[in-house]
């Protein structure tokens, strides 16, 4: 009887030190799952403060450089990967003279690159840096138009009433979006740069 007891638990202590090994945790410093993948951009303008355009003021160069910045987990940096500018939205600090009044801002939001369009695409260098510029819209295109709901007894046009701001801040945005690592994980990073405009 003392046999049968002593070689139940020896062979109990063997079944435990084995399901001991087959869960035993992961080597420290090991990397798993999406932390592998993470990746960090990083967008700056400078100066994130620029002066209109104005006819009367020679500021024509006058414009903010963004770079936006692209690393990985081990903050080694990412070249050659195409990074997407783009003009997000403007914030107008204007407060309509009348309640009844419908204003809108018809000014320009500044320029990519000296483009006219709104987007535009850089790649990152040997340090994972992309690079464009934004320049400024000019003094008179920082306007708001207000319809007073109001018409031109003459000409039956409607009455506009014409404001010019004294500064708009504007949103810009950078997106790298993952192209190389497979579904599921990192989709789509992003970072946004804030650059006020005065008139």
């Amino acid at each position: 009887m003392r046999k049968i007891i002593y070689f139940s638990l020896i062979m109990l202590l063997i079944a435990g030190f084995y399901g001991c090994k087959r869960n035993e945790a992961p080597a420290p410093g090991e990397i798993f799952g999406p932390s592998s993948h993470s990746v960090v951009l990083q967008l700056t303008a400078n100066p994130s403060v620029v002066q209109a355009k104005s006819v009367d003021r020679n500021n024509s160069s006058n414009v903010s450089v963004l770079r936006a910045k692209l690393y990985d987990y081990q903050k080694g940096p990412m070249a050659n990967r195409a990074v997407m500018f783009y003009i997000d939205s403007i914030s107008v600090p204007f407060t309509s003279p009348n309640n009844s009044w419908s204003c809108t801002f018809v000014g320009s939001e500044g320029r990519l690159n000296g483009d006219q369009t709104k987007s535009v695409k850089a790649i990152t260098d040997s340090s994972g840096i992309a690079t464009i510029t934004y320049t400024p819209p000019s003094s008179q295109e920082l306007r708001v138009v207000c319809d007073t709901g109001e018409t031109d007894p003459d000409t039956g046009e409607p009455i506009l009433e014409v404001y010019y701001v004294n500064y708009i801040t504007v949103y810009i945005k950078a997106t790298w979006r993952n192209q190389e690592w497979p579904e599921g994980s990192l989709s789509e990073v992003e970072s946004t740069a804030v650059i006020k405009v005065l008139r």
